[in-house]
């Protein structure tokens, strides 16, 4: 499939690294403080976060997966409330949880999905825009991005601790193409989940391509579903 654009978006987790091996660690760390050592309480939370506690991987499509870390923190209050705790007593394991989980996500490992600074290069090259366009924090799309080494290659990044609307809203995006001083139908987006299609689908861009395997109530969303982003060629 060709697309003619000016401009192309990218997610982050999933679409450019590895989300276990990124986010694992973390949202285990997140659970297990957040739960203070009730066993119950921790298959609660793992379930409606989207932790799989037995195998350790996000669950796809789960908060873990495509939320906000204040969808994940406003989540855990309202775990920590149902579980009995007081508003004082939960917002501090909330606080808490929060904290664990960035030191353990400064020790995961960042895992590139293909040849990603390859690809940036080639696409900012042929003359177009680059931007990412994730629910993490500022501070962790920006270690991606020196991990990367696709800082000099971006025009915009557009995080979700910014305030806008989080994804399947079409907020983010359409900042992005802001940013990047295109029309959203003159913006690809790259994404690797249901969220990231229907926020493309809500903005008006000019496709959505989903990296990896996809289920079927997925695929239906996307424009075209690629095996990752080195599937990705200017034409």
């Amino acid at each position: 499939m060709i697309f003619d654009v000016d401009a192309v978006a990218f997610d982050k987790d999933g679409t450019l690294i590895d989300l276990d091996a990124a986010w694992g660690p973390a949202a285990l760390a997140w659970v297990t403080t957040a739960a203070s050592g009730d066993l119950a309480l921790e298959e609660t939370l793992a379930a409606r976060l989207g932790l799989d506690l037995a195998t350790g991987h996000l669950v796809g499509g789960g908060l873990f997966a495509v939320g906000t870390v204040g969808q994940l923190y406003e989540t855990t209050l309202g775990a920590l409330s149902d579980n009995g705790a007081g508003k004082a007593d939960a917002r501090a394991l909330s606080d808490r949880a929060r904290e664990m989980s960035a030191l353990a996500g400064e020790k995961g490992n960042l895992v590139a999905l293909g040849d990603v600074t390859g690809t940036f290069r080639s696409l900012q090259e042929a003359g177009l825009r680059l931007a990412i366009v994730s629910s993490d924090d500022r501070s962790a799309i920006d270690s991606a991005i020196d991990a990367l080494s696709v800082g000099p290659l971006l025009e915009a990044v557009v995080a979700g601790d910014e305030g806008l609307d989080a994804k399947p809203a079409p907020a983010a995006l359409i900042e992005a193409a802001r940013r990047l001083r295109v029309e959203p139908a003159r913006l690809l987006y790259v994404g690797d989940s249901w969220v990231d299609a229907e926020a493309g689908r809500a903005a008006g861009v000019a496709g959505v391509v989903l990296v990896g395997d996809q289920p079927p109530d997925t695929s239906i969303l996307a424009t075209v579903v690629v095996p990752g982003i080195d599937s990705l060629h200017v034409v």
